[in-house]
C-alpha cells in the first residue's frame, strides 16, 4: 500500500515506486468518480477505474512473470487508460475487449481493491461538496 494522502492507492509490490503520472491519473480517476457517485451512486467495481488496476498490478510485473490470464487484464487496463490520456498504445500489445469471463474478473478485481482501499474514496474536497450540496439538496426538497 502507497500512501499519498486521502485514501491509499493499493499496490501488489511496494518495492518499487509507482510513476508520478500513475499516481495522478489515480487521483484523477477518483476525483471524478466521487463526483459522480455524488449525483449517481456508483458500485464499488465501478468507483475503481483503471489507473488503480494498473497502479496495482504495474510493480508487480517488476518481481515475477505475471499469468497470461492476468497479463490480459493488466493489458486492457493500461489500454483504457492509455486511449483516456490520448496516448497511443503499440498495437503489438493493446486489448481492447475481453471475454465476458474476464469481464466478471475484472471486476471481481476492482471490488477487490475496493474494499482493500477501506471503500469510498476519502477526499476533502469531495467530503466539503457532499456536505454542502447534501444541505442544498435538503433544502430544496423540505416542504
Amino acid at each position: 500500500m502507497i500512501v499519498k494522502g486521502n485514501t491509499p492507492i493499493m499496490v501488489a509490490n511496494t518495492e518499487w515506486d509507482l510513476p508520478e503520472n500513475i499516481i495522478k491519473y489515480v487521483k484523477e480517476e477518483r476525483m471524478v468518480n466521487g463526483l459522480i457517485d455524488m449525483i449517481n451512486p456508483l458500485s464499488p467495481e465501478e468507483s475503481v477505474g483503471y489507473a488503480e488496476c494498473v497502479a496495482y498490478l504495474m510493480p508487480e510485473t517488476q518481481r515475477r512473470v505475471l499469468s497470461s490470464r492476468v497479463t490480459k487484464i493488466y493489458l486492457y487496463c493500461v489500454t483504457q487508460l492509455m486511449k483516456r490520456h490520448k496516448v497511443e498504445v503499440p498495437k503489438e500489445i493493446a486489448i481492447n475487449e475481453l471475454t465476458d469471463f474476464e469481464m466478471r474478473e475484472l471486476n471481481q478485481f476492482k471490488k477487490w481493491i475496493y474494499n482493500s482501499r477501506g471503500g469510498k474514496e476519502k477526499n476533502p474536497v469531495i467530503n466539503v461538496l457532499k456536505e454542502v450540496f447534501g444541505k442544498e439538496l435538503k433544502k430544496k426538497s423540505s416542504p
